[in-house]
């Protein structure tokens, strides 16, 4: 099964409901580690290359933010080129504040 296989198994079996809840959810998880790793590193340089057990916690909530996001993608009819579209748009228009600074 693939990944876009398993995406839409889940999200037709539990539908838009429960898991537009289960993404605020996720959302709050991903703010609650991104804060921690914040206090964490308060006061020191944040290295790259360093591995914190903080790090890992962000990616792993940003690996469950994003299956829930695929899932309300795919069950509002939501298409990966039309999200595409409006990333470029936001990112050009970011692109252009940075140039006027």
């Amino acid at each position: 099964m693939t990944t876009e296989q398993k995406i839409q198994r889940i999200a037709d079996h539990y539908g838009y409901e429960p898991q537009s809840r289960q993404l605020v959810e996720e959302l709050s998880e991903l703010i609650q580690a991104v804060c921690k790793h914040n206090r964490a590193y308060e006061e020191r340089p944040i290295s790259v290359s360093c591995d914190c057990p903080e790090r890992d916690s962000i990616a792993e909530e940003i690996a469950d933010v994003c299956i829930m996001i695929w899932q309300i993608c795919y069950l509002l009819g939501i298409s990966n080129e039309r999200i595409d579209q409006i990333s470029e748009k936001k990112l050009d228009r970011q692109i252009r504040r940075i140039k006027n600074e």
